[in-house]
């Protein structure tokens, strides 16, 4: 019984053969460019996020001066129940702005501004809507549990995870599987 004959070696393949597939390679956006464009964002959403802020500080500025014209303990609780929607309704709208952008747009506005992108990580694929929706989640949750004492340590742990990670990832670009690179 005689066995298959086997395949010619690589370097005497037919001309006809496709090439073999390449590992597409990314530059990858640095800690700093990064800062750059969120500091831009900041000020994009900052229409959007300071009137509450400043009828906060208003209302707790109140309190605080009725406390020290009485004797009576400072109570934020009727503050807190207040606004506790309006902060909703701004964390529903910073969300969908990130999320929008990077599914129509590949980036926020600061991202566009400075010349990165989001992409799907292994492939450099546009983000799609699976990964434009994970990866603000996981900011808005660091973000609200930044909050509780002792847990800004998980913020600083997913902004400066991409500072030792190969692909220059952030927590929240691994639950997403997304990357951050250079426009070309």
């Amino acid at each position: 019984m005689n066995a298959p004959p086997l395949p010619p070696p690589p370097d005497q393949l037919p001309v006809w053969a496709p090439p073999p597939p390449t590992v597409p390679t990314f530059r990858y956006a640095s800690f700093w460019i990064r800062v750059g464009a969120y500091l831009i964002d900041t000020l994009v959403l900052l229409p959007l996020t300071l009137p509450l802020l400043v009828a906060i500080g208003n209302r707790i500025s109140g309190e605080l001066d009725g406390l020290l014209q009485t004797n009576r303990p400072l109570d934020l609780t009727p503050i807190y129940r207040h606004y506790f929607g309006w902060g909703l309704l701004v964390a529903a709208g910073v969300y969908a702005y990130q999320v929008l952008m990077v599914r129509y747009f590949g980036g926020t506005l600061g991202k566009l501004a400075v010349g990165i992108r989001v992409r799907i990580a292994g492939t450099g694929a546009v983000a799609g809507w699976r990964e434009a929706l994970l990866r603000p989640v996981l900011q808005m949750i660091v973000g609200v549990a930044s909050f509780v004492p002792g847990a800004r340590l998980i913020t600083l742990l997913d902004d400066l995870w991409m500072v030792w990670d190969k692909q220059s990832q952030t927590l929240h670009d691994k639950v997403a599987n997304t990357i951050v690179i250079h426009a070309r």
